[in-house]
């Protein structure tokens, strides 16, 4: 026992002491540094900043830019990786700004800087959240040079990576949609907010191919076919969306529901009216949205018996609220009969005052 107490006491505690010790040097060194160090920081970002926006302003000719670029790189440490991020981050917030011919000196830059082989690195990197990063270069600047390398993730067995990258293809090659069976149920939701932003922004033409999506056995392409034929109004595939009401996942009925009030179609009334009984209270809530706009006096005649009997508050107002929108003047009817309603209709129209 006594040579456990001296060996702690004259190796143990002293080896700790050091540690700490040393630990909290490295500590004070570090944050010494960073306060030595953060002034020439800014400087570079001034400089940065300038260099972009005089770039952008002046418009030069080719050979004056690539002078300029070459003058540039030699004034700042671009070898340094926060050097590298700052620059791509501002790249990334002016290319988002510009387009045309402007738009274009940005990726000169983005190239003469060496940044696009830093950006290739890091795709090549092993680590994931690198990998993104690399990813997200190429989109954001439009790197269509690219393409060649994120190609070779699109049927990664990491969803993460998968799904981003069959993203930043979908919108570098401008509407290829080979490997959109691929994409991941797991990130279903956030995948689709991600390709509807790239429809959106970088005016893509409707994929012919989403008349074969519809069909799919998979609920993410048949979530995304959903929301693409929303998104370029597109009715030609009505019948089969409606067929998609069926369907045992919620999520996808929700967006279905949703689709059918946004593409007004109208023939989807009955079908909604017979499988309304059965379903959850949440999916109720959205078919009695949709039947507020699709609905007609079948809508009226099944929301009359509905009302009268219904207990749940909630349930029942979304249905006065859904009546109103249909037949506000009949609606005073079934006021009339019962206080409940009556209160009901006075609520929803202060609300739409």
């Amino acid at each position: 026992m006594e040579q456990i107490i001296v060996y702690i006491k004259h190796f143990v505690l002293p080896f700790f002491l050091v540690l700490t010790l040393s630990l909290a040097a490295i500590l004070i060194l570090k944050r010494v540094f960073y306060q030595y160090s953060l002034p020439y920081k800014q400087m570079i970002i001034r400089k940065s900043e300038i260099f972009l926006t005089e770039i952008t302003l002046s418009k030069p000719d080719k050979n004056t830019l690539k002078y300029r670029i070459a003058k540039f790189k030699s004034e700042i440490p671009i070898h340094k990786t926060w050097c590298k991020n700052m620059l791509i981050e501002d790249l990334i917030r002016m290319r988002s700004n510009l387009k045309g011919p402007a738009a274009k000196n940005i990726l000169l830059i983005y190239k003469r800087l060496g940044l696009n082989n830093y950006s290739a690195g890091l795709i090549r990197d092993f680590r994931k959240y690198k990998k993104y990063e690399g990813i997200h270069h190429f989109q954001l600047l439009c790197y269509k040079p690219g393409i060649s390398l994120i190609k070779k993730y699109l049927f990664s067995s990491n969803t993460i990576i998968r799904s981003n990258a069959n993203i930043a293809y979908l919108a570098l090659s401008k509407g290829d949609w080979q490997a959109v069976d691929k994409l991941p149920l797991k990130v279903t939701i956030i995948t689709t907010i991600k390709v509807m932003d790239v429809l959106h922004t970088e005016n893509i033409p409707m994929p012919q191919e989403v008349n074969q999506w519809i069909y799919s056995k998979k609920k993410a392409v048949l979530k995304l076919a959903v929301m693409v034929m929303v998104f370029y109004n597109y009715r030609n595939k009505s019948a089969e969306i409606i067929n998609l009401l069926h369907h045992k996942h919620l999520g996808l009925k929700t967006d279905v529901i949703i689709a059918i009030r946004d593409l007004y179609l109208y023939e989807a009334e009955d079908v909604i009216l017979s499988l309304y009984p059965a379903e959850t209270q949440e999916i109720q809530f959205q078919m009695l949205k949709t039947l507020s706009v699709i609905g007609s006096k079948k809508t009226l005649k099944f929301l009359e018996i509905e009302i009268e009997k219904q207990e749940i508050k909630d349930l029942k107002l979304k249905m006065v609220y859904c009546y109103n929108s249909l037949d506000p003047k009949r609606l005073e009817l079934l006021g009339n009969k019962d206080a409940d309603t009556q209160k009901m209709i006075n609520h929803i129209r202060q609300i739409q005052i």
